[in-house]
């Protein structure tokens, strides 16, 4: 019986000595013990910034156009133009491109890029 009291107290103690290491161990529970204080910034510091204004041409901006007057079919249609359109201008750019370029050397080419 001696002896389980005496295993029980090193048990106690040692769970102690773990918890003291844990917490020690914790940076907020260091301050707290040495009575460290806070630094904080200062609310007076703080430069206040100015209000938000208009720009003075405010009303001279261009209006969106309404887009709500054409019906959906008329914005899909007008979408799909546009990019059949600027495939075909990719395919042409593609081709004058092609034509520069067999007819004259690289290096032609890129000083001809350069200059446009």
């Amino acid at each position: 019986m001696n002896l389980f009291l005496k295993v029980k107290e090193m048990f106690k103690n040692l769970l102690l000595l773990i918890l003291l290491i844990f917490l020690y161990s914790c940076q907020s529970v260091k301050d707290a013990l040495s009575g460290k204080k806070y630094e904080s910034s200062d609310e007076f510091l703080v430069i206040k910034k100015n209000p938000l204004v208009l720009p003075p041409d405010f009303n001279a901006l261009p209006k969106p156009k309404n887009q709500t007057n054409m019906t959906r079919e008329e914005n899909i249609e007008m979408e799909i133009d546009d990019i059949v359109s600027s495939i075909k201008s990719d395919e042409i750019s593609t081709e004058k491109v092609q034509s520069k370029s067999s007819g004259s050397s690289t290096e032609d080419f890129v000083l001809e890029q350069i200059k446009n």
